[in-house]
């Protein structure tokens, strides 16, 4: 499978990325940075990855994916970040460590990390379509909103 997009499809990508983190940064404390992580670092991930990277208040601490050749090639970038193979494992292990995720990942699974993440208290970024229904997108909105995330 290519990691090539378009130009479109990028600037796209890029644009959501960097309206998504000041909206994150708004919850944490002014005084410290924002502790990421990326469940997902192939194709639009790996652009994801780098639009997080871009901002200053913001540093990648753990990264996911389950091919070892996109988890290298996104390590390359963040070498001190932690790796993971196993999304699950990630939340567990970084779940006091992390503030907020993205979820760049197949479809079938943007609704189980995103809850999981939710549920744990963590800001999520999701890449479209969040869910397959309105009852799943229903159910991480309000999550979301009682979790205050």
């Amino acid at each position: 499978m290519s990691d090539t997009i378009s130009r479109r499809k990028f600037f796209e990508q890029a644009t959501v990325a960097a309206l998504a983190v000041p909206v994150i940064l708004e919850s944490c404390a002014p005084s410290r940075k924002l502790n990421h992580a990326c469940i997902g670092v192939g194709g639009m991930g790996f652009g994801d990855l780098k639009q997080f990277l871009a901002h200053k208040d913001l540093q990648v601490v753990a990264i996911c994916d389950v091919d070892a050749e996109r988890l290298k090639k996104a390590s390359e970038l963040v070498p001190l970040a932690r790796t993971y193979t196993d999304w699950r494992e990630l939340l567990e292990k970084e779940a006091n460590n992390i503030d907020s995720v993205n979820v760049t990942v197949p479809d079938h699974n943007h609704f189980a990390i995103s809850w999981q993440a939710i549920q744990m208290g963590k800001h999520v970024y999701c890449q479209k379509p969040m869910c397959h229904d309105v009852a799943e997108v229903r159910l991480l909105t309000q999550a979301a909103a009682d979790k205050g995330v």
